[in-house]
């Protein structure tokens, strides 16, 4: 759900915006159906994931987050690393977060002919309730974690996910902030070897 920062990693080119979407939602035997760029943001897409599972910042941020939210603790970071990009994004893109997402959602919506009818809904609704500008407020936080707490089958705390966030702000945004840079990079060079 941390569509944002995937599509900041997508550099503003289009299929990868795609493909960078799509990494969670399709399966390997599926990848072969799309065209070789949006294919290269799948990979993209899952080369980010496990860069981010790997780093020794975003486990420290886990950490912080693990007596409270458990085994969620990662899933919740991720989409909290959504939102402090949102809060700081002037300080990592030149252009404004409105226009990379009026991008992206045009990115989605012209490569939908591609997309399974469940997905084709869903950009739907992402287009016209504007999620990615939804993860810079806490209210927009709190939709996402309570939408994901009524898909758990476990106890979760999702829907009390804001609200044990907010006053770690301050640490995690120290933690985003030494992490961002290096996925930047990583990602950079990452789209150079696909």
């Amino acid at each position: 759900m941390n569509f944002l920062a995937h599509t900041f990693l997508s550099f503003d080119v289009p299929p990868l915006i795609v493909g960078n979407y799509l990494g969670d939602f399709v399966k390997n035997d599926d990848i072969p159906r799309f065209p070789l760029e949006v294919q290269r943001g799948i990979y993209l897409h899952r080369a980010i994931d496990s860069f981010t599972d790997q780093s020794d910042d975003f486990k420290r941020g886990t950490r912080m987050l693990h007596q409270p939210l458990g085994k969620y603790s990662p899933v919740v970071l991720d989409i909290y690393f959504d939102f402090l990009l949102s809060k700081n994004w002037e300080l990592y893109h030149d252009d404004t977060l409105s226009s990379v997402c009026a991008r992206a959602y045009q990115a989605l919506n012209t490569y939908d002919s591609y997309m399974p009818d469940n997905l084709r809904f869903r950009i739907s609704k992402m287009t016209e309730d504007r999620w990615l500008e939804n993860y810079g407020t806490y209210p927009g936080l709190t939709r996402v974690f309570s939408f994901l707490h009524r898909r758990t089958s476990f106890p979760s705390r999702l829907d009390e996910a804001s609200a044990i966030l907010q006053p770690l702000e301050p640490e995690l945004d120290q933690v985003f902030r030494d992490f961002f840079p290096q996925l930047v990079e990583f990602a950079r060079l990452e789209i150079q070897d696909l």
